[in-house]
């Protein structure tokens, strides 16, 4: 691949604790009424294909790591030990326990970050931005004494959220298909989401606005860039892969995951670690250099290092691009039935503990009383992906990265620059203009 994956690690990323009845539209004005504006929220998204039980996909509520599908299959109840090395715990999926006592669900594979009081809500209230004319895309490095400095700069990107939106959909459905141990699956179909399958999504606006151009001025620079994220290894590969399709050159010198959070690191002080990432890189040909004070973190999770650490991080806000994906488009009644029922109920327990297929999908036979439930549930759905879509409008006119470029664009003429570049870039940031707002509560 382009960039470095640690085989040992699993992916991670940042999704959302989804719980969003209290959600709002972007155009809501909790000063003056209850309901959104009119045009706040999109009658067409009602519309959007559903799959074989009725729901569009993507309404994730939490997201842990993969440890051992087959515990959830066996009749073994008793729980399964984690795996003894992080190369064991690459090749497993993880489960968790459901909403019912004893019965497994998978996990995501996107990361999360938790949200105080759960909820998605809105974090800027006046959504007065841009004002201005938004200032020249395309930079180019500063004098050659930048360019020094810059080849010694590790820059530390988080995915989710940070670089790209809310993957969660996009997730979910990988994950159905690629980590549960099919016995039958349809020869004509691929099994998994491809980086090719992803491109589409970056470039209608998953990817954040401005990240081509910063990563051009990096590399300009000559700095070292990783992604570190909570997600899990082998979905986040295929997300930089793609991203790196769409900047159209490599970019990405490491990709570090769930396993090199706190996950695989208990020891953490923190869900992340700068300094783990600078003992990692030292190792590395040329990197000799790396130090945390040679860092810079960029993460919309504003607690996600020890405290010793946050003089390197920069918070930004929550990118929260979003868009459904059927999970079912390949997984449906036949997969299904061709397959151990073990396997279908795991599957099916999971989508329903996802909050992506209705609560009587267990039931072999359904009664009037089920149906109506169902269908309440339905338009709760359509509500809430109404009001998800809603926001891409608004997300899309995020200049959050642009602020990053002219935080990058200032003096590195000396060590002392480089330790002060994270107060900068958050001095920047502290323009209201550039940020696009968030429908999560500030962390």
């Amino acid at each position: 691949p382009r960039f470095v994956m640690n085989d040992d690690y699993d992916i991670g990323e940042n999704s959302d604790e989804d719980e969003i009845s209290d959600l709002q539209g972007p155009n809501f004005d909790p000063s003056h009424s209850a309901k959104p504006a009119a045009g706040g929220m999109k009658a067409a998204a009602a519309s959007t294909a559903r799959g074989m039980f009725g729901a569009i996909s993507g309404m994730g509520k939490k997201v842990f790591s993969m440890t051992d599908l087959k515990s959830a299959i066996s009749n073994d109840k008793t729980t399964s030990k984690p795996p003894s090395s992080k190369a064991e715990s690459a090749q497993q999926p993880s489960l968790s326990s459901g909403g019912q006592a004893g019965s497994k669900v998978l996990d995501h594979t996107v990361g999360t970050v938790h949200q105080a009081g759960g909820g998605m809500k809105r974090s800027a209230s006046s959504m007065e931005f841009f004002k201005e004319q938004q200032t020249a895309l395309h930079r180019t490095p500063g004098p050659a004494v930048n360019r020094q400095m810059g080849r010694e700069m590790l820059v530390i990107f988080d995915m989710d959220h940070t670089m790209v939106g809310d993957l969660v959909s996009l997730s979910d459905r990988d994950n159905i298909e690629t980590n549960v141990p099919w016995v039958y699956w349809p020869e004509t179909k691929d099994q998994g989401l491809s980086p090719d399958f992803i491109l589409p999504f970056l470039t209608r606006g998953m990817m954040r606005p401005g990240l081509t151009e910063l990563i051009n001025h990096l590399q300009a620079l000559g700095s070292t860039i990783v992604v570190y994220t909570h997600s899990e290894n082998k979905w986040a590969s295929k997300v930089c892969s793609a991203m790196e399709r769409l900047i159209g050159r490599p970019f990405i010198r490491r990709l570090f995951s769930r396993m090199d959070c706190r996950d695989g690191h208990p020891e953490f002080g923190a869900r992340k670690s700068v300094q783990y990432i600078v003992d990692v890189m030292r190792r590395e040909e040329g990197l000799t250099w790396a130090t945390v004070e040679k860092s810079i973190m960029f993460d919309d999770d504003g607690e996600a290092v020890a405290q010793s650490e946050q003089s390197r991080l920069v918070k930004v806000t929550s990118y929260d691009y979003w868009e459904p994906v059927q999970w079912d488009e390949v997984v449906n009644h036949e997969v299904l039935r061709r397959n151990p029922k073990e396997l279908a109920d795991l599957v099916l327990r999971s989508v329903v503990e996802w909050g992506i297929a209705p609560p009587s999908v267990l039931k072999v036979h359904r009664t009037a009383e089920d149906a109506k439930r169902d269908q309440a549930w339905q338009v709760n759905l359509d509500k809430r992906h109404q009001i998800l879509l809603s926001y891409n409008k608004v997300a899309k006119l995020d200049k959050v990265l642009f602020g990053l470029l002219d935080a990058f664009n200032g003096p590195l003429a000396t060590a002392a620059d480089l330790e002060a570049l994270p107060q900068r870039a958050r001095v920047i940031l502290g323009n209201p203009n550039l940020s696009a707002g968030s429908r999560r509560q500030p962390k």
